[in-house]
């Protein structure tokens, strides 16, 4: 506990410590100023073109039976006529690859005492545990001295095997309780009605327009100007840079793009994903392009942030399977599993599903959702005898949802650099790319949905300009987006004319990018700034590069957190580098309008960096562990310590 001396020590004003009532101001401060050649207005390296005033180079039930097959298609098929027939293509069996749950124990005390037992845990510790203490269940195994016992036969195929269940002794007669009730579906596919005009569909560039967020936000296909890469190869995580147009882009009301926003973009999954769900849940071809009228009882979907009622809609299979439905980024649910248990034919497969979804298999479907990254495919793989029928798969299954990119640039002086025809308007991202182990092959890795779907994007465009092609006039390259969050704390916050200090990681630095630029075009005596960049290997990960004025190499720290620099080792990661600028931390949390942004991962490094300010605070106030707490506190609820992790 601290002391009642050291808790007299909290600082009690906003702009200063008692201790040093007028902060000193650390040596060597860079002076920035608007060198003569910069334009008014500027986007350095937007479209990869050489800086003119920069010298310098520097980067997430019980069953009745029923059918399994699809309502309504069987009934569509049946009634028409003059159609070939449907000859469904299977692929050969490829097999494909999560994050922890916060799934809860639901059973009362009674039960569990009724369910365990005294034998060996049904799993052990795993490291990342779901808050709900099933790790530490005691199933009740079977007698399998019996001569009836009938154990379970484990699938054999690869997606099996890469869930990495452990089942212990489980018998076909196995009693399970506390089983997940079945579903309920919660849409139907019916013909569309015969006054209704023929369907467009836009599958493949943009999302069906029922796709909407909130009001007064729609989604905009705003074309792609230009796209490179910023990182080089061998670099261990890739990031593009994205300049998009938004010339276009409606009014609403007022409300514009701001340094340190934050874009919407809603990405649709992968073609061959689609086709491949398709082919797992024998649905044929000339099925899946072919209007119909979707009918939902209740809830937003299928748009995004539309109200809860009941919708009618005209659409195809592939339309909601492509933009509406997330099938790779969410662990799987109880409710999918018993889904897939109701139509699973073959007696092993449905009793391991039932098994998961039951109190005797809650340890085990905690390690289900808490190891390897599990999609939709890779589990009907699992699992080859359940087709569960599209409707009801839909009505369980997430929605796919928004993906937000900071920008980084300041979007007021982006459409005036040379070279850029019209009085264009442009906004630019950058998108580092997220892989994960895919489960298909040893080493193979799979992308996220939105990362994966702007990499296609960029790879078109690096492609198609290396071979002499207009991307922007020939591919016509769209980015469906909305304004989105430009009320982030980023663009709340920044402002003033205090000094900045912008510590980042990785894609996190994107956003200070506008930040530094902004600072740059109205430059005065009081734009005192300091970037403290951590990145895994400077020479191939850093991003921006050489692209934040004649000033960067003043202005910036970069800490290479996986490769030693040579001849310095006293600051390993980003947190370490915040320690040894203690002075100019203490000096700018403590100058009058002084302010500090931290973005990027909350795991490792926004701990990391909040950890190092505490220290700060402790070092340079002369302050206990609580009262540094208490003192960034107050600079967060002040607006003088900003930080926007994910």
């Amino acid at each position: 506990m601290a002391s009642a001396a050291s808790t007299r020590n909290i600082p009690t004003i906003s702009t200063s410590h008692p201790h040093d009532p007028i902060p000193s101001e650390p040596r060597d401060v860079p002076q920035l100023a608007l060198p003569p050649s910069l334009p008014e207005h500027s986007s350095p390296r937007s479209s990869g073109e050489s800086i003119p005033w920069s010298g310098h180079s520097s980067d997430e039930s019980e069953p009745p039976l029923t059918p399994s097959t699809e309502p309504q298609v069987d009934e569509i098929v049946d009634r028409l006529e003059n159609l070939p027939a449907a000859a469904v293509n299977f692929n050969e069996s490829k097999e494909r690859p999560r994050r922890a749950s916060t799934t809860l124990i639901s059973e009362s005390p009674a039960d569990i005492r009724r369910i365990l037992g005294e034998g060996e845990t049904a799993t052990k510790l795993i490291s990342q545990c779901c808050g709900g203490g099933c790790c530490l269940l005691k199933t009740l195994a079977p007698d399998t001295t019996t001569p009836d016992f009938q154990p379970v036969v484990i699938p054999d195929n690869r997606a099996f095997r890469s869930l990495n269940l452990r089942l212990g002794p489980l018998s076909l007669d196995t009693e399970l309780t506390n089983t997940t009730a079945l579903p309920p579906v919660n849409m139907s596919f019916e013909p569309i009605p015969t006054s209704e005009s023929r369907h467009v569909t836009t599958v493949y560039k943009a999302p069906p327009q029922f796709v909407q967020p909130h009001p007064p936000y729609d989604v905009y296909s705003a074309p792609v100007y230009h796209a490179r890469e910023l990182t080089k190869p061998g670099a261990e995580k890739r990031t593009f840079h994205f300049d998009i147009d938004v010339t276009d882009y409606p009014d609403e009301g007022g409300i514009d793009f701001k340094v340190g926003g934050a874009i919407g973009i809603c990405p649709p999954n992968a073609p061959e994903l689609v086709d491949e769900l398709f082919d797992i849940l024998c649905i044929p071809r000339f099925v899946r392009d072919k209007p119909v009228t979707l009918k939902t009882l209740s809830g937003r979907w299928p748009t995004i942030w539309g109200d809860d009622k009941a919708r009618e809609v005209v659409t195809t299979r592939r339309e909601l399977l492509t933009w509406c439905a997330d099938v790779q980024s969410h662990p799987p649910t109880k409710q999918l599993l018993r889904l897939m248990a109701e139509y699973a034919d073959a007696p092993n497969e449905r009793k391991i599903l039932l098994y998961l979804c039951s109190a005797e298999g809650q340890a085990a479907f905690c390690d289900l959702r808490t190891t390897s990254h599990i999609t939709i495919a890779q589990l009907l793989y699992a699992f080859p005898s359940s087709k569960p029928p599209l409707p009801a798969l839909l009505s369980i299954l997430n929605q796919l949802m928004p993906r937000f990119y900071s920008l980084s640039n300041d979007p007021h002086i982006s459409s005036a650099r040379p070279g850029l025809p019209g009085s264009r308007r442009l906004i630019e991202i950058a998108v580092t790319i997220h892989e994960t182990p895919d489960w298909h092959a040893e080493g193979a890795t799979r992308t996220g949905v939105g990362s994966g779907f702007m990499e296609r994007i960029a790879q078109a465009f690096i492609s198609a300009e290396s071979e002499g092609i207009d991307p922007p006039a020939i591919l016509d390259l769209r980015v469906p987006m909305f304004r989105g969050l430009m009320a982030n704390p980023l663009s709340r916050q920044f402002g003033g004319d205090g000094p900045m200090v912008l510590i980042g990681a990785g894609v996190g630095m994107a956003p200070f990018r506008g930040f530094i630029l902004n600072r740059l075009k109205n430059a005065n005596c009081a734009n005192k700034i300091w970037l403290i960049q951590g990145v895994r290997d400077s020479m191939l990960d850093e991003i921006y590069s050489g692209e934040l004025g004649d000033h960067e190499r003043e202005i910036k720290k970069v800490v290479q957190s996986r490769k030693h620099r040579p001849g310095v080792s006293e600051a390993k990661y980003v947190q370490d580098e915040v320690r040894l600028q203690a002075d100019i931390v203490w000096f700018v949390i403590n100058a009058l309008d002084g302010r500090i942004f931290v973005c990027g991962s909350s795991k490792g490094m926004g701990e990391g960096v909040e950890k190092a300010l505490i220290d700060v605070a402790m070092q340079k106030g002369g302050i206990g562990e609580d009262e540094a707490r208490e003192f960034w506190g107050k600079k967060k609820e002040d607006g003088q310590y900003i930080a926007e992790t994910w």
